[in-house]
């Protein structure tokens, strides 16, 4: 049953999949882009994304939108990082735990679960996280739920510098794996050499995640295709989808590079190109 859940999320032409995560609001409050999880869900699935990464509550607040049999895979964010006591301010992570559960997933139908596992955070929050998760891989064995581990170096125990260093986030990879992951969501090193080197080593899927928001459509894309031909399956983004100007152009750009092996210069020509 974990591979048949798993399978909703990979395409089955391509075996990668562009996810869309729209979970921020949890740790950011009410952002734009995603203020209405009605218009931003309606849009994600007519551009027939592959896997939306959600709430339950957004889930339980737009789930008419769901019916049919090309609706996107459906991932829960299952647990809560405490980045700040201010709502909407996003510091150094010192709380964990989780807001759902396994059972409350298996009873909406989602395909797949998604934790944080933050790397150097304080001794009691590490712990609490890493005990926390390895309770719930447990427990997604026993559903025969797959689960996404989103695995980043955010603590203020890392330099700055080494925040995609590709030795410690391969460690990082392979802890994850043996806590339970059946997906890694990580962050692109920047080298496709080195991230190569992490994915041909790893026995699952492995998707990049987005980052901040940037300007740079280009960077974006060439982010995705260098990844894609390193090893990944795919990609998991939020703000530099449901924050862009054309988000639908965006969303056409990156199933071509990833699901049609599209050039970064095709993809901008054909999509995101002022017309002349």
């Amino acid at each position: 049953m974990k591979e048949i859940r798993i399978s909703r999320v990979f395409n089955s032409d391509s075996g990668r999949a562009v996810i869309i995560a729209i979970d921020h609001s949890l740790f950011l409050g009410n952002l734009k882009g995603i203020k209405d999880p009605q218009v931003i869900v309606k849009k994600l699935t007519q551009n027939r994304m592959d896997g939306i990464i959600m709430t339950d509550r957004t889930f339980k607040f737009t789930k008419k939108l769901f019916q049919g049999k090309e609706s996107p895979a459906r991932i829960l964010a299952i647990d809560y990082v405490l980045f700040s006591n201010v709502p909407g301010n996003f510091d150094n992570p010192f709380g964990y735990t989780l807001i759902s559960s396994v059972e409350e997933a298996v009873k909406w139908g989602f395909d797949m679960l998604k934790v944080l596992l933050i790397w150097g955070t304080d001794k009691n929050t590490q712990l609490t996280s890493i005990k926390t998760i390895a309770k719930l891989a447990g427990e997604c064995e026993r559903w025969e739920m797959p689960l996404m581990i989103e695995t980043v170096l955010w603590g203020e125990a890392i330099p700055e510098d080494k925040k995609t260093d590709p030795r410690i986030l391969e460690d990082a990879c392979r802890m994850a794996i043996e806590i339970g992951a059946d997906v890694l969501k990580i962050p692109y090193t920047g080298n496709m050499e080195n991230f190569s080197a992490i994915t041909n080593n790893l026995p699952v899927p492995v998707v990049i995640l987005g980052g901040p928001k940037t300007n740079n459509d280009r960077d974006v894309l060439q982010t995705v295709k260098d990844s894609v031909d390193a090893g990944a399956k795919g990609i998991a983004f939020g703000r530099n989808v449901w924050q862009h100007e054309k988000m639908d152009a965006v969303l056409a750009a990156l199933k071509d590079i990833v699901h049609c092996n599209k050039s970064v210069d095709a993809v901008i020509k054909k999509y995101l190109s002022d017309p002349s």
